[in-house]
């Protein structure tokens, strides 16, 4: 494709609303422009008006290399703040405007490009397996349900097209002073970086279960409150404990509690109460540990008090990733954005969560690199994604493949 088509194609996918629950225009989108271009494709249905996609290109009898991509984009707020409108894709002083320009509708599109561009390619030689997934920002439910209909089994190695660079050397330095993204000391050279490893991600709920009563007789109750922050306390001290290991690449496991409800009016006891609570996982502690010893927690603590009625609820369970910094997939990555770029990258770890933990956790042996256009303006008002990273990132992925089965 020539430039003008390449812009195109983004511009297009930025003007599907796809927020959370309608996915299927992408999905459409993308398969039409795959068979126009002469690949196979397959939908994979969630549910109405959400569908996966896959699509394949085989050219030899080697392994096979897996491209993947999120079709959604979290929903916009403040509408009237955006300078152009959330889903009118502008291009001003070398930046695309738009809801999902930089998480990930640029990457998505990116890998689409690269995979039909390597298929128009008399020379290349290798079977690239693209999945496009529903749901990413609320659970991962489309790359969980690709996993367990077995689409990553027979992949080698994964690249994720979210997001990993910043938008200038300053914001980058930031972000690792801050500790937000981890380099084991290593110092970039550009704003432009790849993440070897995310961390994961435990999300659940604890319930106070008590009884209700006037507030002029409290002991007559069970006051759900008091029981659940009874509960909160205990959790700190685990928490505190928890923190102390560390991974030389994505840090310390990072606990929050994000949500806690209790009550409806004043004169009354609260016989319900609840917190809402997720933890960003390291491998060294991992997330079914961790579940393990919440439960346990629970269970000492509703034993030793008969008035104490805790209850677990799991809300979501995403594994970390992490491949070797020295991997032979990683150290082909690196030389890959050497070719194109002419720099040297760093390959760091990320805070964030992508797809990749569903992957994984099906195929736990997989390597895998977030590689992508975007930057940290992600999820926010005029959200951007520079077009010359965009253009460059065709270029990346298409080494990758090419790098990729050249050793194979």
């Amino acid at each position: 494709m020539d430039k003008a088509q390449r812009l195109s194609v983004l511009d297009d996918l930025i003007k599907l609303e796809t927020v959370n629950g309608d996915e299927e225009k992408v999905a459409n989108y993308l398969k039409d422009l795959f068979e126009k271009n002469g690949i196979e494709t397959e939908l994979n249905k969630y549910a109405d008006n959400r569908y996966n996609l896959i699509a394949s290109i085989k050219k030899g009898d080697g392994p096979i290399l897996g491209f993947t991509g999120h079709e959604d984009v979290v929903p916009t707020v403040n509408d009237e703040k955006w300078n152009y409108g959330p889903f009118n894709p502008k291009h001003i002083d070398g930046k695309i405007f738009g809801r999902g320009s930089s998480d990930m509708k640029s990457g998505l599109a990116g890998l689409a490009i690269a995979l039909i561009e390597l298929n128009e390619d008399p020379d290349f030689k290798g079977n690239i397996k693209f999945l496009a997934t529903v749901g990413e920002e609320v659970g991962e439910i489309g790359s969980q349900k690709l996993s367990e209909d077995g689409y990553a089994d027979d992949l080698k190695d994964l690249i994720v097209g979210e997001p990993s660079n910043s938008s200038s050397r300053l914001v980058m330095e930031k972000l690792i002073n801050s500790g937000l993204i981890e380099t084991n000391g290593a110092t970039p050279e550009s704003r432009i970086a790849a993440f070897c490893a995310h961390k994961g991600s435990v999300t659940y709920k604890v319930v106070s279960h008590g009884r209700a009563a006037h507030s002029s007789m409290p002991e007559v109750g069970i006051n759900a409150l008091d029981n659940l922050i009874s509960y909160y306390n205990k959790q700190s001290e685990y928490f505190a404990e928890l923190v102390k290991t560390e991974d030389d690449v994505l840090g310390t496991t990072k606990p929050s509690v994000t949500i806690m409800n209790a009550g409806k009016q004043e004169n009354t006891i609260p016989g319900y109460a609840e917190m809402t609570v997720k933890i960003r996982t390291i491998p060294e502690h991992d997330n079914d540990k961790i579940i393990a010893e919440l439960k346990d927690l629970i269970d000492k603590m509703n034993q030793a008090d008969p008035r104490m009625k805790l209850e677990f609820q799991l809300l979501s369970s995403n594994w970390p990733v992490k491949t070797d910094i020295n991997s032979d997939f990683i150290k082909l990555v690196k030389e890959s954005y050497k070719d194109v770029l002419g720099v040297n990258i760093l390959t760091v770890g990320a805070p964030g969560g992508t797809d990749a933990s569903k992957f994984v956790q099906a195929k736990p042996d997989l390597d895998v690199v977030v590689a992508g256009p975007g930057n940290e303006s992600a999820h926010q008002i005029n959200e951007f994604v520079f077009e010359d990273d965009y253009l460059q990132y065709i270029n990346i992925y298409e080494t990758i493949a090419r790098h990729f089965f050249e050793s194979k």
